[in-house]
């Protein structure tokens, strides 16, 4: 009875052994050459032995952004083979899923009508209308946007008047991850037109160096010794014994590429820049760059009892640094928060972002601090904290800008930006618009200049912010 178990066991395991191999040989006789669509984007991809052509696509018609070699694409992204037909396309902290078509997307593209301005007129609303995800939460209705603004549009509309044209429909969003970068052809007769029509009032007037100001004066009043990173982008401390700082103003500069810091600022930032654009991924940089800086950090706060992280003048920037971040301050996979992208007249499946422990993690308390400067992958650093035991807010409600930004091209060339995609906390809250809501509120103003102004004579007597922090541990 033994021999013919034993017996029936091996067959079973040659059988299942044959099957594995026939799926891996499988699996690598998959080429990935052809045409593939993104799911949601409205991108595409024709992928050849020594070539990718990208494109952006809309029902309206297709625009051909670049072409690469297949070399330089796949050193950017890491490829995972779902099945013959279906493909994920990983970028850093971001995934998206390929399909296999038949459709050639080259035959849609109008060559004829590329600087036609009617033409870019009807892509660049029709990709809003498809793509953009934000019109409910904004309270806006683009079919009345359209009505408003395609009669200011005809085949004879010079290139300055198109690009206002385009500004002013934009503007009309308020979302602060729409934009469209003014032609370098164009900035000239633009800034000519800000000054016959005294539009240089427009923006806010915002000194010089207030910003520096402030965020100098926080570190000289409250920290004893500074340490910095990239010359001073990022600076750390201890505000006393038990309670640690960091201040960044950003989610892009991490990246450590071992820069002298005897270089002036400008040739620092120029050789850092170099080293960002040609890097295989510069997504991967970024995340490595923030790794070595948290483990540094973390490494010198074993006894520390809490640490700041001060995101009230954050913009944000790369969502891999805010994880790379909140990576050092859990002890356990954290689920923190799900994305999903317009998809037609719905979005797709929910991704859900997750923390991974670092090997170096901090095991005190964590204080966020925020206001409504704290925008787009700094806010996902604020939602994931939300989800961290031992964690708070003190500050101010965040901008509430969310969404990745789609970057598409026009037939013409120009290129803009756009929200294609919801993040929602872990119990279907979505915060665009609205903004994250501190846990400690001190109601700083909400326009810059004010909000600065505030913070300037606020230090004086000490930070607001860091003394509640302080008092809070001292309570302990």
């Amino acid at each position: 009875m033994r021999i013919q178990i034993l017996i029936l066991l091996t067959s079973i395991l040659a059988v299942s052994c044959q099957k594995n191999e026939k799926k891996n040989i499988e699996k690598e006789k998959i080429s990935l050459n052809g045409n593939w669509e993104y799911l949601g984007f409205g991108k595409a991809i024709v992928i050849g032995d020594s070539i990718v052509k990208s494109f952006h696509t809309s029902s309206v018609g297709n625009v051909q952004t670049s072409t690469n070699s297949t070399t330089d694409f796949f050193n950017y992204y890491s490829v995972h083979t779902i099945s013959n037909d279906t493909i994920l396309l990983k970028d850093g902290v971001k995934i998206f899923k390929l399909y296999r078509q038949n459709e050639d997307f080259s035959k849609k593209v109008n060559e004829e009508l590329a600087n036609d301005p009617k033409y870019n007129f009807e892509v660049l609303w029709n990709t809003f209308n498809e793509q953009y995800c934000y019109f409910e939460e904004r309270n806006i209705d683009w079919n009345s946007i359209y009505k408003k603004y395609e009669p200011q549009v005809n085949s004879n509309t010079n290139p300055l008047e198109l690009y206002l044209t385009f500004e002013k429909m934009l503007n009309e969003i308020k979302d602060g991850h729409i934009s469209i970068d003014l032609p370098d052809e164009l900035e000239e007769d633009y800034e000519k037109h800000l000054i016959n029509n005294n539009d240089e009032e427009a923006e806010e007037d915002f000194p010089d160096g207030l910003e520096k100001k402030v965020k100098n004066l926080i570190i000289e009043k409250h920290l004893k010794k500074v340490k910095s990173f990239n010359q001073g982008e990022l600076k750390w401390g201890m505000v006393n014994k038990d309670i640690a700082y960091i201040q960044t103003s950003n989610m892009i500069s991490w990246a450590n590429y071992n820069i002298s810091d005897t270089l002036s600022t400008k040739e620092f930032w120029s050789e850092w820049w170099k080293n960002l654009n040609q890097a295989n991924n510069y997504h991967d940089d970024v995340a490595n760059g923030t790794r070595f800086i948290m483990d540094y950090i973390t490494n010198s706060l074993v006894n520390t009892k809490a640490c700041i992280i001060d995101l009230r003048f954050n913009s944000g920037g790369f969502d891999d640094v805010s994880v790379e971040i909140l990576n050092h301050f859990v002890n356990k996979k954290t689920d923190i928060c799900t994305k999903k992208v317009r998809l037609g007249k719905g979005f797709t499946e929910k991704q859900t972002m997750s923390l991974i422990p670092s090997e170096n993690n901090f095991k005190g308390k964590l204080f966020i601090l925020t206001s409504h400067e704290t925008a787009s992958a700094a806010e996902l650093l604020v939602l994931g904290s939300k989800e961290i035991p031992n964690s708070k807010i003190i500050g101010s409600t965040t901008e509430g800008v969310f969404s990745d930004i789609l970057h598409k091209k026009l037939p013409n060339g120009w290129r803009y930006g756009l929200s294609n995609m919801i993040y929602e906390s872990l119990d279907g809250v979505s915060y665009e618009e609205i903004g994250i809501a501190p846990d400690y509120e001190l109601e700083y103003p909400v326009k810059s200049k004010d909000f600065y102004e505030y913070l300037l004579s606020d230090i004086k007597d000490g930070d607001d912010a860091i003394e509640k922090v302080i008092e809070e541990i001292k309570a302990e």
